[in-house]
């Protein structure tokens, strides 16, 4: 068999004839080059975590995702892999339904554990884990660290840790003026938050969007880069926005995310309050496969 070696951070790989396939699908939005883009790659029984974290670097998207012939998902970033995440979840959804047309209903099998993704027509939903609701902030604190003044904060919706799977803090602002404007101060944003609960980013809402129809508008800034959509936030926003009747109790409200920096994506939520309490938690919507291909398997 033919070979060749190439040096893949560092290290000396044997690279293989045989192929491994792959697709790349924009999450959350029905316009190929919008949304969030995914990796999928097939068939990867038998890859390193070594060879994932190549492949992963090299489709250099924010997450890619590896799935064996029983049809466990594995998630990658550049630097980790990560137990559940919502784009990555919902992409990989779709790319298995599109080899199985007839399931309305794909479980896509992540190491946190099973997810649901239902179909109908064109779009999906994800059932999440049940909300927790964790620490409040004082706007005066974190208002300065992302560059705002208290003003620019919605007064009577806190700022809230919540988690369906991946915790991050719920931010409202009161205009889209406020979300362009956000200056975020990371060093003092790490050193503050490593004092407390977990938290795996700052997710931005506000009411004033650019599309009528969408109930808010989100940003998800990490130090690195700007997120166009974001699936985990987002449950933990349509948890949010349910406990504090900003969306109706059980009814899908759209969001929109990623128009800001050009790649514009719309995500379905839902989430269900009864007595109090918030549950049925649900996160969705269309995606499209721009690429399939195949790559030399790294042996």
């Amino acid at each position: 068999m033919i070979t060749r070696r190439t040096i893949v951070e560092g290290s000396l790989l044997q690279l293989q004839t045989a192929s491994l396939r792959y697709e790349v699908w924009d999450v959350f939005t029905a316009q190929p080059f919008g949304g969030n883009p995914l990796g999928v790659f097939f068939d990867t029984d038998g890859l390193s975590v070594e060879q994932m974290f190549s492949l992963t670097r090299e489709m250099n998207h924010s997450e890619t995702t590896f799935v064996t012939r029983d049809q466990k998902v594995r998630i990658f970033t550049a630097t980790q892999e990560l137990p559940f995440a919502g784009h990555p979840v919902l992409g990989t959804a779709f790319a298995l339904q599109r080899r199985n047309p007839k399931e309305s209903l794909i479980t896509v099998k992540v190491p946190q554990g099973p997810i649901e993704v239902r179909f109908t027509g064109s779009t999906a939903m994800m059932l999440q884990q049940d909300p927790e609701f964790r620490e409040v902030h004082e706007a005066g604190i974190i208002a300065p660290m992302l560059g705002l003044k208290v003003e620019d904060l919605v007064p009577n919706l806190p700022i809230q840790n919540v988690s369906t799977g991946r915790p991050n803090l719920i931010v409202m602002l009161k205009t889209m003026a406020a979300m362009k404007s956000v200056r975020f101060n990371w060093p003092a944003l790490q050193d503050y938050f490593a004092k407390g609960d977990v938290q795996r980013g700052i997710y931005l809402l506000t009411r004033d969007t650019l599309d009528k129809a969408s109930l808010v508008h989100a940003r998800k800034l990490t130090p690195r880069l700007e997120d166009p959509a974001t699936g985990s936030a987002a449950g933990c926003a349509a948890a949010y926005l349910a406990r504090y009747d900003v969306a109706p109790s059980g009814v899908t409200v759209k969001m929109e995310q990623g128009h800001l920096m050009g790649r514009p994506s719309e995500l379905l939520l839902s989430a269900l309050k009864t007595a109090g309490q918030v549950k049925q938690v649900q996160v969705g919507g269309s995606s499209v496969l721009v690429l399939e291909g195949s790559v030399h398997r790294l042996r």
